[in-house]
């Protein structure tokens, strides 16, 4: 009878263990905001060596219409070098 209570115990502790890693916080792996900014070549951007980006060609490095936005922070159509220097 013991062994089987033992068993029982020994299950339950198992299973409890399992339970709690499956639904504890996931260990995080962000990086700080600052860290996870994109960097980007402006020199392999500018296709036609002009010293700005246009939407065309910020779209052939996959930025989204929605992102060139954002970093085109003088809303002049163009994303200049200092534009997307990191701050």
């Amino acid at each position: 009878m013991n062994k089987v209570i033992f068993a029982a115990l020994l299950v339950l502790g198992f299973s409890v263990t399992a339970y709690a890693q499956q639904t504890g916080t996931p260990p995080t792996t962000a990086k700080p905001a600052a860290a996870q900014t994109k960097k980007y070549d402006f020199k392999a951007m500018d296709g036609d060596g002009d010293g700005k980006i246009s939407i065309a060609e910020a779209k052939k490095y996959g930025i989204t219409v929605t992102e060139f936005k954002k970093l085109d922070k003088d809303s002049s159509g163009f994303l200049t070098q200092r534009e997307l220097e990191v701050e």
